[in-house]
């Protein structure tokens, strides 16, 4: 609230006649800050009742049912491993380790690696017959046919390809071996790369002693290899 005050006091007896009279004075103004107060409380109560808090991030995964004694047979060369370490760094490799050479690669490139993995493996395909003896085309002849597809085709024309090329013609499987110790932000970014690559078939697994000490054998023999050839 204010208060104006606008009373003067009398003039100073400099000149005669003059000593009745009153000078109008500067008007004085006083501010009670009490009610700005208030109002700061208001919107302070205001905010942390309105305000919405980050939610925690979750990845929704949908697991198939659980079926014992069921296995599926999958070839080595269709199996993609990718090992998130504890250390902070990604390895991938492509079949056997015993074979295979393991690779870092970076956060930033997973999606470009699911790509080029998943075009090639489709590549390699040949034809088949399903369970329920529906023939399907060679991977290549496919993906012409995709490639060649009109962008303004209908969405559910174009879903129908994914889902055969996905569940169908693809027969590439992540694996992905998680240690307790890695960083969450790298599982997520994996998760997130086999999502954007609509891979159809992964599995995560715990990261073991044995497969930390097959990573380091292999690394030891390149190493060894590289130096021999080297000299």
């Amino acid at each position: 609230m204010g208060g104006l005050d606008a009373g003067g006091g009398p003039e100073p007896q400099g000149k005669k006649g003059h000593g009745l009279h009153k000078r109008k004075g500067r008007p004085g103004i006083t501010l009670d800050m009490t009610p700005m107060v208030d109002i700061g409380f208001l919107l302070v109560i205001f905010f942390m009742t309105t305000t919405r808090m980050r939610e925690p991030q979750a990845i929704e995964i949908t697991l198939p049912p659980d079926t014992e004694g069921s296995t599926v047979n999958i070839a080595e060369s269709n199996v993609l491993t990718i090992n998130i370490m504890a250390d902070g760094t990604i390895q991938q490799y492509i079949g056997n380790i015993k074979v295979a050479t393991p690779e870092p690669v970076a956060v930033d490139s997973l999606d470009g690696l699911l790509l080029t993995t998943k075009t090639d493996n489709i590549k390699r395909q040949p034809a088949h017959y399903d369970k329920f003896m529906t023939l399907y085309e060679s991977g290549e002849e496919f993906l012409k046919r995709y490639d060649a597809m009109p962008k303004d085709v209908e969405k559910s024309v174009r879903d129908s390809m994914n889902k055969v090329r996905d569940e169908k013609i693809c027969r590439l499987t992540v694996l992905v071996k998680v240690a307790r110790e890695s960083s969450y932000d790298h599982v997520v970014a994996v998760m997130d790369a086999i999502q954007q690559n609509q891979i159809a078939r992964f599995a995560i697994v715990e990261q073991t002693a044995d497969d930390l000490k097959e990573i380091e054998e292999v690394k030891k023999k390149a190493a060894a290899a590289a130096k021999k050839g080297g000299k």
